[in-house]
């Protein structure tokens, strides 16, 4: 819903993340790239952590005007946005191997989520805008209090994981999932409540899990396919089409900020703080753990057509579409060097922008 200004006032467009302002670069990028370009016509109000939205208030919030544009994860409305939640299943198809699996996740996953009707369709009657969607997290690894490499060390291991596909996964290692807050994890693992929990860069290094638990497994467990950046839908078509325009070519800046610091920079701090400064071990499995793994998520893609929602159109078809964009994505990752860097030592990103801006937002150009 649009809002009255003042003759001359700039717009104020109300930004709302349930995460902390640290992960904001990439969204600051953004609206200082809108605000530039529009002459201060366009401005931003940023509420962090939380602060004006919940996570189980975001998409709700956005669509009633609390928030023009907020981030959330559609997982948590699995009632709401059955065809996200579905698709979520396929979040374990990216390349394992880092930079190259971040950047292919995060870049397949914006091409695919724009491209698609039925997941567009699904956000535009809910009354919002899709911006773009993220991967944030490629792959879940696991961390535990001892060395966990074999089926026969997982046996029985008791594991916080995230619900869902995740329970059925850790229960195919052998594992006994429980159902635990993130907030009570730390303490779960100092006081041996649980073994082990799943693992992403941003959750052992936020939650200061390296400093109870010091063995850290790489496994291809499902990641988190489902981080969508929306704006409420009639605030976006009360804009007039060149504002429409400057907001969707500095888009890009938030898609690479976002990028950056949730899948390459979080990563770095793991291995290499996690090393120096406390002490973690970093394992690679045994094949019978990583067999057991890949043979359930093969077994719940072969099942996905059974359970699709009627929102999904043809099943075959948009699963086979996400497999093709995922693949496509990673040739196009291989080509590239990514040894490069810039003066200050960052990965230089110069060609993944070039194509990452021409073959996924400029052809969503409004």
């Amino acid at each position: 819903m649009g809002r009255d200004t003042d003759a001359g006032a700039p717009l104020v467009l109300r930004y709302a993340d349930y995460t902390n302002a640290h992960s904001g670069d990439g969204f600051r990028a953004f609206a200082a790239e809108v605000a530039d370009r529009s002459d201060g016509r366009i401005a931003f109000d940023e509420y962090w952590g939380g602060s004006l939205l919940k996570g189980n208030d975001m998409a709700s919030g956005v669509r009633g005007g609390v928030a023009d544009i907020g981030m959330f994860t559609a997982t948590y409305y699995p009632s709401e946005f059955p065809l996200t939640e579905w698709l979520t299943r396929l979040g374990n198809l990216a390349d394992t191997s880092f930079p190259n699996g971040v950047m292919q996740a995060n870049a397949a996953q914006a091409d695919f989520a724009l491209s698609s009707e039925a997941v567009n369709n699904q956000f535009d009657g809910r009354g919002m805008k899709l911006l773009f969607s993220a991967h944030p997290i490629t792959k879940y690894d696991i961390l535990c209090t001892t060395p966990v490499t074999t089926l026969a060390d997982a046996a029985g291991k008791r594991i916080r994981s995230g619900g869902g596909l995740w329970d059925d996964e850790a229960r195919a290692l052998g594992m006994t999932p429980v159902n635990m807050s993130i907030g009570e994890t730390y303490e779960g693992l100092e006081r041996g409540v649980i073994d082990c929990t799943l693992a992403s860069p941003k959750t052992v290094t936020s939650y200061g899990f390296w400093e109870v638990a010091k063995h850290h497994t790489s496994l291809p467990l499902t990641g988190i396919n489902a981080q969508y950046a929306v704006m409420n839908k009639q605030v976006w078509e009360a804009l007039p089409v060149e504002d429409q325009r400057l907001i969707w070519d500095a888009t890009y800046q938030w898609f690479e900020g976002y990028l950056e610091y949730e899948g390459l920079g979080l990563e770095k701090v793991l291995v290499e703080t996690g090393t120096d400064k406390h002490g973690l071990a970093f394992h690679d499995p045994d094949d019978d753990l990583l067999r057991a793994v890949q043979t359930q998520q093969s077994e719940v893609r072969e099942s996905m057509p059974s359970t699709a929602p009627d929102s999904a159109g043809p099943p075959d078809d948009i699963i086979r579409n996400y497999k093709d964009t995922m693949a496509l994505w990673h040739e196009r990752l291989s080509a590239m060097d990514l040894t490069r860097t810039t003066q200050d030592g960052r990965m230089d990103l110069t060609r993944y922008a070039a194509e990452v801006r021409s073959e996924v937002f400029d052809r969503h150009r409004p």
